[in-house]
């Protein structure tokens, strides 16, 4: 694990400022093998969002070919599990929102079909989509009892997730800091 400090003290505007550069930069930079992950603690609450490569998710950026597929990639995206807070921090989930199968691949759209009579379905819109690095994003927020008591937390889905590098990016009461979990690590160090 690599470990930056900064202590800087931040307000909920930096918080937001951070989650917000965090995913415009994410989207810009794609590498498989490689998620990112930022960690917010403003009082008692927190907030933890994931973004990693479809590919390392479900294997595939192919579309489901059928319903069995499309249960398969439920099943590999619900392994996203929500992060695991120390104990003594007491902390709840309020909300958990992570990327669906619909909405990675809406049904009625399948790109399994004949592409040579059909000059009725315009493929000009969405062709380019093909070529795009899809992610898949999660997010969740907690209200922690004790958040002195928050002197780790766990990203349970790393373990299924083991060929994930993982960049953390930290705002927390003591300051900003920053890590690199080598892959199949799931623990982020707070302290």
């Amino acid at each position: 694990m690599t470990r930056l400090n900064n202590a800087v003290p931040f307000s909920g505007l930096a918080a937001l400022l951070l989650v917000v550069s965090l995913s415009a930069s994410a989207a810009g930079v794609h590498q498989h093998g490689l998620a990112q992950a930022a960690v917010v603690l403003e009082e008692q609450n927190l907030t933890v969002t994931f973004r990693a490569p479809l590919m390392d998710i479900l294997g595939t950026t192919q579309p489901p070919g059928d319903a069995a597929a499309r249960v398969r990639y439920a099943q590999r995206l619900a392994q996203i599990t929500p992060p695991v807070p120390a104990s003594r921090a007491d902390c709840k989930v309020v909300s958990a929102v992570q990327t669906t199968v619909e909405q990675l691949f809406p049904e009625g759209h399948n790109h399994r079909h004949d592409h040579e009579n059909h000059e009725a379905h315009e493929h000009d819109a969405h062709d380019d989509h093909h070529d795009e690095h899809q992610d898949v994003e999660a997010e969740w927020s907690f209200i922690c009892q004790q958040p002195d008591g928050l002197n780790v937390l766990f990203l349970p889905f790393l373990n299924t997730f083991s060929s994930l590098t993982t960049e953390v990016v930290l705002l927390l009461p003591s300051g900003q800091n920053a890590q690199r979990l080598a892959p199949g690590n799931p623990r982020i160090p707070l302290e």
